[in-house]
């Protein structure tokens, strides 16, 4: 009779004392030292303390405490991971010596099949354990904690250290970390020998190497951010120093959403350059930056607190400002309560890195799409990518015709949010003694329509200059609204929609006129023109924007909801509106609303027609268009040069309305008018 016992393969187990005594070893040296880095710390910790008062005081007793309870709990899991190791190593001894026994007894059972003896000698020799020893599973889990290190806030709270005593911590709490990180250097070696070694015991989850790294990683952070405190409280050449001066030394250590305005504004280049290089501050600030709802006001305060140079007529943008232009134009050029000065060099960069990217895309970008069934249509991408390019070109253009009698400034433009906008300035806004915002009406987009708007703007702005050049003047062709199309003249969505923006946008200029100290009663003037006049109307019906002047040009009518003119916050007298005789379109806008030549409304009406005035022969307005090109003189818009309209404009814009041409005489009612 003969006994199956398995093939005999049973060689051993892969664990080797010697790796496991050199965890233990390194794991009960580190607990050691980590228990007796309190006695080791304390004092200058307790020194530290004595004179450091404040926001950051607080959080460096924090991380103090975090370290202490960190070091804690490693010293225990380093102290079980030992344990643990040591009982691995007893069982892993069994279970080579139960291996052993069993090859022995193998080898005699061999033996004795191949001379037949009795069951009385199997007996006699029985068989060791057959089942093996239950590898035990090691864990060591273990994870340092962050620890705060900006305090941030805008009050006034001040912070006092003696900088010595931080720096003695700091070389104390360094010298610790030398012997911990040898330590450190033992366990991570150790461990790495038992993983490659004693592949019999299962692995479960172990963290404790780079968990002690991280808690050094961390006492290395404390130790450089006390360096930092204290080489502050040394540059200011004093014991105390208020918390928003720590914080923008400091505001490397902010975690997001603990940055503000104020603390960025706290910076100065050099530390803003360095904060901005990290994408993560990048994309923090932007977010700050395009929030609904920012006072332009408190932009203002703070855009002017970063740093610019005012002389004259000229506004330079400072150090810090000019990072900000360059790395985040898209946002600073569109950022109510930014100077038109800086919002004009961050659009330009824009233009031109949207210009790049939109013909790297369209390149790329096929024009046409493929259906399941093989039909080919418009890829709506590529259309969409089309409008952008013609908005851009547009825009290029529009600066061009509003700087074609000096200066010219991109105020703004949005290619993302609905249909194209955009803003040009004939002037500088900023500076300027009289600023005249021109709005204009249907279907005037960035890619249609808009570089005329933009002479329009050069050409009211030239023949104020004309009427007064002791003065200068700005005219802002604003197009920041998605007007309607033919279907929709009679509804007032667009028209709403737009006054708000409107709104936000003067309030936007006020607040940098305020902020610079050169905003008169005088400055604000508003001309629009047919549909313009709806959406400005709703705007300086909504809110006092300090305007001195509303003059409208052909309207699409006002809604009956506003009165007359002593419902838009203008001063009594200053409405002004003309409708030429040739313009057959502006009344379809009137269906539904109001003409603003009504005696009812109290606008004064000037006229558009051909005049002498001063002896000089000016053409009247032949139709609805503000401009018309070179046609044989057969037709002059609202606002070409040479017309009686731009002549009366440039009047009522710049207080001096007083001298239009008399004679103009307010409108009847249309027959069944419902009047209000």
């Amino acid at each position: 009779m003969s006994f199956n016992f398995g093939d005999g393969a049973d060689v051993g187990i892969v664990f080797n004392d010697g790796a496991a005594d050199a965890v233990i070893s390194a794991a009960d040296s580190a607990d050691q030292v980590l228990r007796g880095e309190g006695g080791f710390l304390d004092g200058t910790m307790d020194h530290a303390v004595e004179d450091f008062k404040g926001g950051y005081a607080q959080l460096f007793t924090q991380a103090c405490a975090i370290r202490a309870d960190d070091r804690a709990r490693l010293a225990g899991v380093l102290a079980a991971l030992a344990e643990d190791v040591r009982q691995a190593k007893l069982k892993a001894q069994e279970e080579k010596s139960r291996l052993k026994k069993l090859t022995a007894w193998r080898q005699r059972a061999d033996i004795r099949e191949q001379h037949f003896q009795t069951f009385q000698s199997v007996a006699s020799d029985p068989m060791p354990m057959e089942w093996p020893v239950a590898a035990p599973t090691i864990s060591a889990v273990f994870s340092a904690r962050d620890r705060a290190r900006f305090a941030g806030g805008a009050g006034g709270a001040t912070s006092s250290a003696d900088p010595g005593k931080l720096r003695e911590f700091v070389a104390q709490s360094r010298a610790s970390s030398n012997i911990l990180d040898a330590e450190l250097g033992r366990v991570r070696s150790a461990w790495s020998g038992f993983t490659a070694s004693c592949s019999w015991v299962n692995m479960g989850i172990v963290t404790v190497v780079s968990g002690f790294e991280q808690l050094l990683m961390q006492n290395a952070a404390d130790a450089a951010w006390l360096e930092q405190i204290a080489a502050a409280f040394e540059t200011a050449g004093s014991g105390s120093m208020v918390d928003t001066m720590l914080n923008s030394a400091l505001i490397q250590y902010a975690p997001a959403g603990q940055v503000g305005l104020n603390d960025v504004g706290a910076l100065n280049a050099d530390q803003l350059k360095a904060w901005l290089a990290a994408p993560a501050n990048k994309d923090r600030l932007q977010g700050l930056l395009s929030q609904p709802g920012l006072d332009p006001v408190v932009i203002a305060k703070w855009w002017a607190g970063l740093g610019q140079t005012v002389a004259g007529r000229t506004i330079k943008p400072g150090a810090s400002q000019k990072l900000l232009i360059e790395a985040l134009p898209g946002v600073i050029g569109n950022l109510n309560g930014v100077t038109a000065t800086a919002r004009n060099e961050a659009n330009r960069i824009r233009l031109f890195t949207e210009q790049e990217r939109i013909n790297a895309e369209l390149a790329r970008t096929p024009e046409s799409l493929f259906t399941s069934t093989g039909r080919s249509i418009q890829n709506p991408h590529w259309i969409q990518l089309q409008t952008q390019q013609k908005a851009l070109d547009g825009i290029g253009q529009a600066l061009v015709n509003a700087g074609a009698s000096g200066e010219a400034a991109l105020l703004g433009f949005d290619l993302t949010h609905g249909p194209p906008k955009a803003q040009v300035s004939a002037g500088n806004p900023d500076t300027a003694d009289n600023v005249t915002y021109a709005v204009s009406g249907m279907l005037i987009t960035p890619q249609s329509g808009f570089n005329d708007w933009a002479t329009n703007a050069a050409n009211l702005q030239k023949r104020q200059s004309r009427n007064d050049p002791g003065k200068s003047f700005a005219v802002v062709a604003w197009i920041n609204y998605e007007p309607p199309t033919v279907p929709t003249v009679n509804s007032g969505d667009a028209a709403r929609a737009g006054a708000d923006r409107f709104v936000a946008d003067l309030q936007g200029f006020n607040a940098v006129r305020e902020g610079l100290g050169n905003r008169t009663p005088e400055t604000l003037n508003v001309l629009a023109h047919s549909y313009g006049t709806t959406v400005t109307s709703n705007a300086l019906a909504a809110a006092d924007l300090r305007v001195a002047s509303f003059t409208m040009l052909g309207s699409a009518g006002i809604e009956k909801e506003i009165r007359n003119t002593g419902d838009l916050h203008v001063p009594a007298g200053q409405v002004y509106a003309t409708h030429a005789a040739g313009d057959g379109l502006a009344q379809m806008g009137r269906f539904l609303r109001q003409d603003p030549r009504l005696e009812s409304f109290g606008a004064k009406v000037f006229s558009s027609e051909e005049a002498t005035i001063d002896g000089t022969q000016y053409h009247g307005t032949t139709e609805h268009n503000t401009l018309v090109h070179e046609n044989g003189g057969n037709g002059y818009g609202y606002l070409n040069k040479d017309t009686t309209a731009l002549y009366e404009a440039a009047l009522t814009t710049t207080g001096n309305g007083d001298r239009i041409l008399p004679g103009a005489r307010p409108v009847s009612p249309p027959a069944g008018f419902a009047g209000r």
